[in-house]
């Protein structure tokens, strides 16, 4: 009687606690993610989700985030900002969205470029931001890579 019991009150136990665990889809480790250099600041959000017309993440295909670049580094030009995913099983990087050429990264301090909402597959581990720029009076152009690692 008192195995029966025990055997009881540990199945209850464990049916408890793991009603209560929560599932973890994949995605970042925790938003906002943020990395810097000299010359940039990336963070990746939480999408906005106010505008209906936005796309809204779908389970088992895509995530969705948003994006904040800002230049905290010189004054500079022709900033162009790319974003790339991953795909299993290939070493080709997918674009997530057109190359943007966004005016206010040119300064230093100006008003953050802002994605508001990008889809990023559930399948890709990695999310490459990709910004170019030329320095003021310089033909040579630089680049600098951010990689975001999602779960």
């Amino acid at each position: 009687m008192k195995k029966i019991t025990l055997i009881t009150l540990i199945a209850s136990i464990l049916l408890l606690v793991s009603t209560s665990i929560d599932a973890k889809a994949l995605a970042f480790p925790e938003l906002p993610t943020k990395e810097t250099s000299k010359q940039w600041s990336v963070e990746v959000t939480k999408p906005n989700t106010e505008d209906p017309n936005l796309a809204k993440a779908k389970k088992g295909v895509y995530h969705t985030y948003s994006l904040d670049v800002e230049n905290i580094g010189k004054d500079v030009r022709d900033v162009k900002v790319q974003l790339f995913r991953n795909e299993a099983n290939s070493i080709t990087k997918y674009g997530l969205l057109p190359t943007t050429e966004p005016p206010q990264l040119s300064q230093k301090g100006g008003h953050p470029y802002r994605i508001s909402n990008f889809g990023l597959s559930e399948k890709a581990t990695d999310l490459n931001i990709v910004i170019t720029w030329k320095e003021q009076g310089e033909e040579r152009e630089y680049q600098e890579t951010f990689t975001f690692h999602q779960k």
